[in-house]
């Protein structure tokens, strides 16, 4: 069995970062700024259980870094 590697908390903190280069950007900086992610179920499904348990069954949800929000969807 593959053991899972990935420290889920450096992934948020990547996404942190691209989020406050956004925010710094002098063209979107007074902008509130939505990044979709479409997922297939197995990824959606990793990446959600690592929240609330009352949210997974929902199809979407948001991870917001002040301005800027990547919104997460179940690929239909």
């Amino acid at each position: 069995m593959e053991e899972n590697t990935t420290d889920f908390g450096g992934e948020l903190k990547s996404l942190a970062e691209i989020a406050d280069l956004i925010e710094k950007n002098n063209l979107l900086k007074d902008e509130d700024i939505q990044i979709k992610i479409s997922l297939e179920k197995p990824k959606y499904n990793k990446i959600l259980n690592h929240f609330r348990e009352i949210d997974w069954n929902s199809e979407k949800f948001f991870i917001s870094f002040g301005k800027v929000s990547f919104k997460f969807v179940l690929k239909r």
